[in-house]
């Protein structure tokens, strides 16, 4: 941390982040007034700020609300991925209740539903609407039942009657789920409909999880549990596939040529990622016999709150919104602030330049503002630090060293100059709120603030907080859940009927927490490790857009080679040993090759998943897991993978690789089959006599295999 730079400020707290003069301290203010002025209450002095002002046109509370449930959701769940104790699902289902069906008046399910609509301008009928509520009154009333009756199960686990009533409520939930899901599906409202399906599904899925997990102890047979698992992975991929074609469907729709269009385009993509794509980028982990260890699961993707930049409607004088420019094209914002597919990357420093701007005919007013900016960033392991430029680069520069901070928090003032000949758009102010890796409880401020003279009607207050939710009733570190990765902007100088306008227009883009920075695997957890988290792009390999369940991006080879390479660390001793296996989709047979320390620690044979050109879905995908187990030599190192043996015209693309930690019962049993496996090799099909040829060499291994059994 630069201690000598003055726009920097500091707060240690051990309470609860809802006091906002520990959150946003100006501790070097000229006067105590300042000293104990908070964010707001200074952009209310300085820039005669309402709350009209606040974040972007059609930010509806409701809206806000919705979004953090979302969030909230997909946060409790990573925190509980593999096979849950049986208190913890019922936590979890309170957890869920609260969520969606919270005690006081508020209808979640009808924010949720009134956000989608206005994303994309679509009503949802009187008829539909009034069903699919009804239809989550019931099963909210349903599951708050079942989930008191596992309550009272576990207060007295032998009582036959208690586990029969679970076992009941069990069957009959399913079933309540079975009908009404239809209603969130109705035809020509599948998209405004989207984030209640996802939510409704998702919680189905978990419940047909639940026969898996305590089934057995509640008495149901070993048919009926083997029915609701395959039941589970076939909705799995029923409705992973459903959610990404809607969403998809949506997103289209609203593609267009101007600006407001890109908007609207941008505000969807957000907000469903959030609220149904991260969502089903976690169903296959509620698979019991995929994952029968606490898991460690990562979303890569990135999202991108607003451009900061003028945007309101009505404004007084000559301000207009940015997005009502008609010089803008869609295809031009979207080439300049969305990021082409990479790997995942750490932020290290931002570097804001600033320029003066004026306007023709106008020699009194100016407005300094954030022109351009230089990144700092490094991909997982790396230890090359490379550097973008964005913008206008000037001699006036600030730069912030991140350090080991994370950015939870961006609050920022656009600006419009303007007048009946020239407007300029540009970011005098923004306050960057950070958080200590180590220590969580420590949190510092950065204040970029440049002089101006535009009025109070010609500015707008964005805060992240208002896209991307944080929950200031508890302490910092577990109020935020996505952190600063990247800063993209859209500069621009345009000349239509002689009036001139331009600016920059700074774009924040966020990655999920859940994506650590260390690749560190576990002795006790399954670790699934993103392959955007490689540290190298080997020629051949390229990184493409995931396909919507992935939680991320994927890579993709068309030729025998390198995929990419893992820099890890280990948490447990190096006597623990680990297998890998490979999530991967092939229109091609291929051999997998998995390195460590320079050596082949696996290395098999996979079958083809896809037809050559077929669009990848959730059934494309499938596992090479390999059963061999080995050891890491060190503390940290490297996993390759690499693949070759495949079609000319073959495409692999792979989403991740997981390092689960071997026991000696998984080890037991895999010496058992392969025993099992050379003695049956011995036989004729028939059991009565050895299989002609059969050499004493192969008699005396099988006989080996079975003594180290014994």
């Amino acid at each position: 941390m630069n201690r000598n730079n003055q726009n920097e400020y500091n707060a240690s707290s051990t309470t609860s982040v809802s006091n906002d003069s520990n959150r946003y301290p100006l501790a070097n203010g000229p006067t105590n007034a300042l000293q104990n002025m908070n964010y707001k209450e200074y952009l209310r002095m300085s820039e005669g700020y309402d709350r009209e002002y606040s974040a972007s046109p059609g930010a509806l509370v409701s809206g806000k609300e919705a979004i953090k449930v979302g969030i909230d959701i997909v946060g409790k769940i990573l925190g509980g991925l593999g096979i849950p104790f049986v208190p913890q699902i019922v936590s979890f289902y309170n957890f869920i209740l609260d969520q969606l069906w919270p005690s006081n008046s508020v209808s979640v399910w009808e924010q949720i539903i009134t956000l989608v609509e206005e994303l994309v301008d679509q009503k949802i009928t009187e008829y539909a609407r009034n069903k699919a509520l009804a239809e989550l009154k019931g099963l909210g009333d349903a599951l708050n039942v079942y989930q008191q009756s596992l309550e009272a199960w576990l207060e007295n686990r032998n009582d036959t009657r208690a586990r029969s009533v679970v076992s009941n409520q069990f069957a009959a939930l399913d079933l309540d789920f079975v009908g009404a899901i239809p209603s969130f599906a109705v035809s020509g409202q599948e998209v405004p409909l989207l984030a209640v399906y996802a939510q409704a599904v998702n919680m189905h899925l978990l419940l047909l999880r639940d026969a898996s997990i305590f089934g057995e102890e509640c008495g149901f047979t070993s048919y009926e549990i083997s029915t609701y698992y395959n039941r589970q992975v076939q909705l799995t991929s029923q409705y992973t596939d459903y959610c990404v074609k809607w969403y998809n469907t949506g997103l289209e729709k609203l593609k267009g040529t101007r600006a407001e269009n890109w908007l609207e385009y941008h505000q969807f993509r957000r907000e469903m990622t959030l609220m149904v794509l991260d969502l089903v980028a976690l169903f296959p982990n509620y698979n019991t016999h995929t994952y029968p260890l606490e898991t460690k699961a990562q979303l890569t993707r990135e999202v991108y709150t607003d451009p900061i930049a003028f945007n309101l409607s009505g404004a007084a004088g000559f301000c207009r919104p940015w997005s009502k420019y008609t010089g803008i094209s869609f295809s031009e914002i979207e080439n300049a602030v969305i990021r082409p597919p990479h790997l995942f990357n750490v932020l290290r420093s931002l570097e804001i330049n600033t320029v003066r701007g004026t306007i023709l005919g106008n020699t009194k007013d100016y407005l300094n503002y954030w022109s351009g900016h230089s990144l700092r960033y490094n991909f997982i392991g790396d230890t090359t630090v490379r550097e973008n430029n964005y913008g206008y680069l000037t001699s006036e520069k600030t730069r912030i060293e991140l350090d080991t901070r994370d950015i939870f928090e961006i609050n920022s003032t656009a600006a419009s100059l303007a007048n009946y000949y020239q407007e300029t758009y540009g970011v005098p102010e923004s306050w960057l709120h950070m958080v200590q890796w180590d220590s969580p409880y420590y949190t510092s401020s950065y204040l970029y603030s440049k002089t101006h003279t535009t009025g109070e009607g010609c500015t707008q207050v964005y805060e992240s907080s208002e896209e991307i939710p944080v929950d200031g009733t508890v302490p910092v570190n577990e109020g935020y859940s996505h952190r600063l990765s990247y800063v993209t902007s859209l500069f621009f100088q345009k000349i239509i009927n002689t009036f001139y306008t331009n600016g920059t227009l700074p774009v924040f883009v966020w990655t999920h927490r859940s994506a650590d920075f260390t690749n560190t695997i576990y002795p006790d957890k399954i670790t699934q490790l993103p392959i955007v988290k490689t540290y190298t792009l080997p020629s051949g390999t390229s990184v493409i857009q995931g396909p919507g369940f992935t939680g991320g991006n994927i890579l993709k080879r068309t030729s025998t080679g390198r995929i990419g390479t893992f820099r890890i660390n280990l948490t447990g001793p190096l006597t623990q040993r680990y297998r890998v296996r490979i999530r991967y989709a092939s229109s091609s047979d291929i051999n997998f090759r998995v390195t460590h320390a320079g050596k082949t620690v696996n290395d098999y044979f996979f079958s083809k998943t896809m037809k050559q050109g077929a669009s990848l879905t959730y059934e494309t995908f499938k596992f090479a897991s390999f059963t061999t187990p080995f050891r890491f030599e060190n503390t940290s190192g490297e996993i390759g993978i690499d693949v070759y043996n495949f079609l000319s015209s073959g495409e692999v693309y792979v989403d991740r690789i997981e390092v689960i930690p071997v026991d000696a019962t998984y080890e037991a049993e895999q010496d058992l089959e392969a025993a099992k496996k050379a003695v049956n090799a011995l036989f004729t099909n028939t059991k009565d006599g050895l299989r002609p040829g059969v050499t004493d060499y192969e008699v005396n291994q099988a006989a080996n295999l079975v003594s180290c059994l014994s």
